[in-house]
């Protein structure tokens, strides 16, 4: 019966499949359409308002006596005046305008930095009007349904332009998805005129805590979880304002998530500056209800639409100015805990202070012949000086936490390995040790070779960016098995616990020695595959007939189409590298995937089924850690050479070169990674794609992420694929020597001494001894005196190792290890390197060794001088964009040689570095990779 639900499953998805191929060839569309990126508001039309937004005659008197117009029994039409203003001290030259999602401000959906960089860079936007004393103002009239369901809102965010173009836009920080305009509320009583008043808000640390690993899991709860724009309700008492014409509607609002579960924000105001100045007493007496305010007395705010605080109060105008601060109270108890210290309190004045006339106050008469107040003033503060002014956050936010890889989350239900569902265990355990993060290591599928391959166990060395890895599924939990299939389960399981558990070691002091047994990586991928083909084959036709697997299919297609066809032709032709497939292997696009897929279908659906299960368990335990665990994941630098992306996209990668680091004091030969390096300029073209979608994905998993070697997004150390070492490499991009700084410095004649392999005699009589001549007949040949250059076809460290491997070492030497490492040390004898796109003018220099001053200037100039502002500027080309792909949080690994350039680059991105004891970046007695203190003395 299962085997006939799956064909004609194979069938149905078959015929799906060439109806969208044959769909998507007439239309000229591409198949793989990314996700939209994460946003607080998630539903396109949620940000639109109902029925569109009009330009209207900017004068007052159109809008008028038709204020008010019924569209439909249950819906209303209203017609107001928008009135931003804002105070920005700009440069000859500069002007402020206004992106947001309305079309008149360039119809920008969700205004992140880069998406209004990019629309100011294309001419988009509204530009203000200066009016004066640095005052910037823009008037525009709309028509809308406030009584509409979702609520109608304008996002929008302040960006400077310069006319000359002396630098690129400049955004205002703030959260992520830029400021909300909420617009809802009762026809009714709809005002004319809403005037907004907003403050720029710069970049600063305070940025961090409007992502989501601090608004929504370190001070969320139940009522803030839902990231959906709510109407602003006012209660019955501010309709009052119908029926006295000296009053003014006043809405003062506020971003702030630093508000613990529990407490809400709230206001105390007063037309005497004395109530509110400071020295001012607080009326602790009952908290009147939202919407109605009395002299000096708490008015609470409405967190509806976390972390913006708002509260709309109606005011007698003999009252105003209006004097207040924010003060943080229990939302139980009413009682107030914190007041927003200062010497001077916020104010509110009557009438807008760029006009000469009043427009604070308007007449209105309605179709009823009542005279109505019209008119609105809408605050929006800054909160970098309500919380910085707050007794409670003298200091930042503290949190604990453990760093862990999933493996090593072991336990007796698992299979010799820690799996997703241990995610669980972990979090109920760092909630009783009060711990507030837990750090992953990546998680992504690993495979190239096979599934029981122990070269694939390397965490960090990805197939996918997208795809999970199946060793940490739990295979008992699966729903549907057979009883026999569970019960061998069970007993692989006992199996694998018992040879693989960690034993109790020997204790040496007060220090553990190293764990007797590892991870038996081959072994658990072996009995796990194996039984998920086995589970595949069971429920794998129930599973694709559900409607969570069309909703998984529906989301994750864009990847999980190439990857599953990449899978299948790896176990197929038995390797995952792609030059090993004939035309399979390259120019792979859209047209032929969907073809490929077609026709394999029926050998992909496994990897799709398990991918489903992996991403249900790992989501699982992202929403078991809810309100306060946040959960950080690893971001590697680089994806394996032999991947699903590389294959795919090609065009973003550097196929023929390899990432790594330079040598240092802790390897001396350099690191090769084997990643290819990133071809940013292609990137950059389409948008950097590829990034957002990746980290759009990642964000349905984790909070936050690290970013390992985030030196990579400054400059990165790239070798040809030749190499195996890391000597031979350069920093990509940088700064070459030129040959004119060679000639300037009497060296120009030496530049081919300096960019090939030096070899003389002692120096192979050093490293081969006796046998130095039969070294010398095999590779090299004679060049000038004593003097020796490598044969050809031996000029690279792979065909050095390919021939000593296959021929062995020469009579009488040591060992192959030895004769390779010191052939590498000869080859890698060099000053210079030719740079490869400017081979006869370019040169970058080598380890120095025992060099002329000359040599070392222009290499202390080329490794710590010349390139700072070079590397910066790349980083700020590359990093906003990834900043902007997701609202989760960014740690930077930024150990090891680092730039003078990063530091500032990461402060002004509000990226967060990575600390640690061992490696304090004042005086410490240990280095990163060198035991504490403690154990020296033990």
């Amino acid at each position: 019966m299962p085997g006939r639900r799956l064909r004609s499953v194979l069938l149905l998805l078959g015929a799906q499949m060439f109806a969208f191929l044959a769909s998507s060839a007439m239309a000229g569309s591409e198949f793989a359409k990314l996700p939209a990126p994460h946003a607080s508001i998630q539903p396109l039309e949620q940000m639109r308002l109902r029925g569109g937004a009009s330009i209207l005659p900017t004068s007052l008197s159109s809008v008028g006596k038709a204020a008010v117009k019924v569209v439909s029994q249950d819906q209303t039409s209203v017609k107001v005046v928008l009135r931003f203003r804002t105070n920005y001290k700009t440069r000859f030259g500069e002007n402020v305008i206004i992106v947001g999602s309305l079309a008149e401000l360039g119809g920008v959906e969700t205004p992140t930095v880069t998406d209004v960089q990019k629309a100011a860079e294309s001419g988009k936007g509204a530009r203000m009007q200066y009016i004066k004393n640095d005052d910037w103002g823009l008037d525009m009239a709309l028509e809308l349904s406030p009584d509409a369901d979702p609520p109608p809102v304008v996002q929008y965010r302040y960006c400077i332009v310069d006319d000359n173009k002396q630098h690129p836009p400049i955004c205002e920080g703030g959260s992520k998805n830029g400021r909300i305009l909420n617009l809802a509320g009762p026809a009714d009583t709809y005002p004319a005129v809403m005037e907004i008043r907003d403050i720029w808000k710069s970049q600063s640390s305070l940025s961090s805590i409007f992502l989501v690993a601090f608004s929504d899991v370190i001070f969320n709860d139940k009522l803030r979880s839902e990231q959906v724009v709510r109407a602003f309700k006012r209660t019955s008492s501010t309709g009052s304002a119908n029926k006295d014409e000296n009053l003014i509607s006043v809405r003062l609002t506020i971003e702030n998530p630093r508000v613990e579960p529990g407490h809400v924000m709230a206001v105390i105001a007063s037309s005497s500056l004395d109530a509110c100045g400071p020295k001012f007493t607080l009326s602790l007496g009952s908290c009147t209800a939202l919407g109605n305010w009395e002299d000096g007395k708490v008015t609470p705010m409405s967190g509806l639409n976390y972390p913006l605080w708002e509260v709309e109060v109606d005011v007698p105008m003999h009252q105003m100015p209006l004097y207040y601060r924010y003060v943080i109270m229990e939302e139980k108890t009413k009682k107030v805990l914190a007041v927003e210290q200062g010497e001077s309190a916020h104010k509110v004045e009557a009438s807008p202070q760029d006009l000469e006339e009043s427009l604070a106050v308007m007449k209105i008469t309605d179709a009823g012949g009542k005279t109505c107040n019209r008119c609105m003033v809408v605050v929006n503060d800054d909160p970098d000086p309500a919380v910085s002014k707050n007794p409670l956050f003298k200091s930042q936010w503290r949190g604990a936490g453990v760093a862990v890889p999933v493996f090593g989350l072991r336990s007796d239900k698992g299979m010799g390995v820690g799996e997703f569902a241990d995610i669980k265990g972990l979090v109920d355990w760092c909630r009783k040790a009060g711990l507030k993060m837990i750090q992953l290591l990546p998680v992504t599928d690993t495979i190239s070779h096979s599934p029981s391959d122990e070269r694939d166990s390397y965490p960090y060395s990805s197939i996918s960016v997208h795809a999970l890895h199946p060793m940490y599924l739990r295979l008992n939990d699966i729903e549907g098995l057979s009883a026999a299939l569970k019960a061998d389960i069970e007993k692989e399981a006992k199996r694998l616990n018992e040879d693989n558990y960690y034993k109790e070691a020997q204790w040496d002091k007060d220090l553990k020695t190293e764990l007797d047994r590892p991870i038996d990586y081959p072994e658990v991928m072996r009995v796990k595959t194996g039984f998920l083909r086995r589970a595949f084959k069971e429920i794998g036709a129930k599973v694709m007939e559900s409607e969570e697997y069309k909703e998984f299919f529906d989301r994750a297609e864009f990847w999980l189409r190439p990857y599953g066809l990449f899978c299948w032709l790896r176990d197929f032709f038995g390797s995952a590298n792609p030059d090993e497939w004939g035309k399979l292997g390259t120019g792979i696009n859209k047209e032929k995937l969907m073809r490929f897929v077609f026709l394999a279908s029926l050998y992909l659906f496994p990897y799709f089924f398990w991918s489903l299960i992996l991403s249900v368990y790992l989501e699982s335990s992202y929403l078991h850690l809810s309100l306060d665990e946040e959960q950080p994941g690893d971001l590697p630098i680089g994806i394996d050479h032999d991947s699903v992306d590389a294959w795919y996209h090609p065009h973003l990668f550097h196929m023929n070169k390899k990432t790594g680091a330079p040598p240092d004091d802790y390897s001396e030969m350099g690191q090769n990674w084997g990643f290819p390096t990133y071809n940013w300029e292609a990137m950059q073209r389409d948008g950097f794609s590829w990034w957002r979608s990746r980290l759009n994905w990642m964000s349905q998993y984790f909070h936050a992420y690290r970013i390992d070697h985030i030196l990579g997004f400054f400059r990165i150390w790239e070798m040809p694929s030749s190499a195996t070492g890391g000597l031979l490499g350069r920093f990509r991009p940088s700064l070459p020597i030129h040959r004119d700084e060679l000639r300037n410095a009497g060296m120009e004649h030496q530049i081919d001494r300096l960019c090939n392999p030096h070899v003389k005699k002692h120096l192979m009589e050093r490293f081969f001894g006796h046998d130095w001549m039969r070294v010398k007949n095999r590779f090299f040949d004679d060049d000038g005196y004593e003097t020796f250059k490598f044969k050809q076809g031996l000029c690279s460290e792979v065909e050095i190792e390919k021939i000593v491997e296959r021929e062995g070492s020469c009579v009488g030497y040591k060992s192959k290890e030895e004769m390779i490492y010191n052939l590498k040390l000869l080859i890698n004898n060099v000053v210079l390197l030719r740079d490869d796109d400017r081979p006869h003018e370019a040169f970058y220099p080598e380890l120095p060794g025992d060099m002329q001053n000359k040599l070392r200037n222009l290499y202390q100039s080329y490794f710590y001088g010349r390139q700072d502002q070079y590397w910066a500027d790349a980083a700020m080309l590359k990093l906003p964009p990834l900043l902007d792909a997701s609202r989760m949080m960014v740690c930077g690994e930024d150990l090891g040689m680092i730039p003078a350039c990063v530091k500032g680059v990461l402060e002004q991105l509000v990226i967060m570095g990575l600390k640690i004891q061992s490696d304090a970046p004042s005086v410490c007695p240990t280095a990163k990779i060198i035991s504490l203190s403690k154990i020296w003395m033990n």
